[in-house]
């Protein structure tokens, strides 16, 4: 519900921005903005400008024209096609906000049954893949393949080739390093 009502209030905050930045845009000398001085006189941030320009853009009423300057290719005075696109645009948004909430819910479900998976005593003898399942993927076909257990909180480097020194051929190396117990590396192919 919180952050239902944020994103209405973010929602209400852009909308009354854009209206104004369309006033000015339509009071501006031969229809021509320079988008440092609308940024300086809304007395907001030139991203929020440019988050405003892009949307109205990508919706045919504005044309860059040169560098920080737009140009209103626009709408009549009554603005009920600006407030027809606007609808159409916060309608767009909540149904990608609806679906990005669906999709967190179900990344969060999913990391939850694979923690109690892993957690799990009883599953963790049937947590393994063979040589022969890893060798069997195309994906590892003439792939050199190197296997590593390690415990939480290892870190893997792995340095740029070209930078390794003054040898003939690339030199690939893997560096790692563990504070909480020992690292077993296997070559698998």
């Amino acid at each position: 519900h919180q952050a239902k009502t944020k994103l209405i209030t973010i929602w209400t905050l852009s909308r009354l921005l854009t209206k104004k930045f369309i006033n000015l845009l339509k009071q501006a000398e031969d229809g021509i903005l320079d988008l440092n001085n609308a940024a300086e006189t809304l007395e907001v941030q030139k991203r929020r400008i440019y988050d405003i320009t892009n949307v109205l853009e990508g919706i045919g009423l504005i044309e860059k024209t040169l560098k920080n300057r737009i140009r209103w290719k626009g709408l009549d005075d009554s603005g009920v096609e600006l407030d027809n696109g606007l609808s159409g645009l916060q309608t767009e948004v909540e149904n990608l906000n609806l679906q990005e909430q669906a999709l967190d819910e179900r990344i969060s479900d999913m990391r939850e049954k694979l923690r109690g998976l892993t957690e799990d005593e009883n599953s963790q003898r049937w947590l393994y893949v063979t040589e022969d399942d890893i060798k069997g993927l195309p994906c590892f076909q003439n792939e050199t393949l190197i296997a590593i257990k390690a415990p939480h909180g290892t870190t893997l480097e792995v340095p740029d080739p070209d930078e390794a020194g003054d040898y003939l051929q690339r030199r690939y190396r893997i560096v790692l390093r563990s504070t909480l117990g020992p690292i077993d590396v296997y070559l698998v192919r």
